[in-house]
């Protein structure tokens, strides 16, 4: 068996006792939890599958596993590679029609992707469970959304009783995405504030619309001119007392493999200290780790002024 038919059987079986219909994860190899895979990804989006690849692999292998795949008893009605071992993103159509804009499900709620995308498709499942786990938080409560993108966590919100979401995005295309996400469920789009802005010089307008319940924080490793997480992070740590409500949970994430959950936890005690750490998730099922320090890190804590 070569390494990609691995693949492709371990796929086929999680499909085969799919029926609900949602976006996941059917594959994750940078988990490293398969050795010698850790180039590969696959993930579902009904009825496609998106392939992305870290390294170069053989044609006929790849061949090989679309067909496990295709024939794997699901209506799967195309295919796409995504190429990511170079310093450009090339992105194929192997398989069938795949449409640049596609509306998926997460926990019976619609999202916007670009499965064809040359870069993230536009919704993070890895941080499924975590939207989940919030929900009992959210009935009444002002909420807000750092480092947004396209407003997952906000959607999720409203779905479970938000009052309001106040989203902060650079990136205003995103945030549009966003609209429309909130739009393809129904919200109330008097409910959501998107503010595009570089969050380390929008505090004014953040709050403005303060104080919030359930802040979520969820910024890039290096956003190239705008967020370095060791150099940045603690500028918004340290604010939490300006913007948060007694009691406010916290969610702070990191995703580095160069930066371990410690660098959170001392950024947190150093710059935030009224903020106690209640839990720590575990990673989402579909996305496992060998090495819990290089994937994506989530922290909740409590704000106790």
């Amino acid at each position: 068996m070569n390494n990609l038919q691995l693949v492709g059987n371990v796929c086929a079986e999680k499909l085969s006792l799919d029926q609900s219909g949602n976006a996941r994860r059917l594959f994750h190899g940078r988990g490293h939890t398969y050795p010698g895979l850790e180039h590969v990804v696959v993930t579902y989006y009904p009825p496609f599958l998106h392939i992305a690849l870290y390294a170069e692999v053989e044609q006929s292998a790849l061949h090989h596993l679309l067909a496990v795949l295709v024939d794997c008893g699901h209506n799967i009605e195309g295919v796409v590679v995504q190429h990511r071992s170079g310093r450009n993103t090339q992105t194929e159509v192997v398989m069938g029609q795949v449409p640049a804009q596609h509306l998926v499900k997460e926990d019976g709620l619609s999202f916007w992707i670009a499965p064809t995308r040359n870069q993230n498709t536009g919704l993070f499942l890895d941080m499924g469970h975590v939207r989940q786990a919030l929900q009992p938080s959210m009935s009444g409560a002002k909420v807000l959304n750092l480092f947004a993108y396209t407003c997952a966590f906000s959607v999720s919100a409203l779905a479970h009783g938000a009052q309001r979401v106040v989203n902060n995005d650079m990136n205003a295309n995103m945030l549009n995405v966003g609209r429309r996400n909130h739009q393809a469920n129904n919200q109330d789009l008097r409910q959501v504030k998107m503010l595009s802005h570089n969050v380390l010089k929008a505090w004014k307008k953040i709050r403005m619309y303060g104080t919030y319940d359930v802040v979520i924080i969820d910024p890039p490793t290096n956003q190239r001119g705008s967020f370095v997480a060791e150099k940045h992070y603690a500028q918004i740590l340290k604010r939490i007392p300006e913007f948060a409500a007694p009691g406010a949970r916290i969610i702070a994430c990191l995703n580095s493999p160069f930066l371990n959950a410690d660098f959170l936890v001392n950024q947190m005690s150093r710059w935030a200290p009224a903020c106690k750490l209640q839990q720590t998730f575990a990673a989402h099922p579909d996305f496992p780790e060998a090495y819990t320090d290089r994937g994506l890190k989530v922290l909740d804590y409590q704000y106790q002024p």
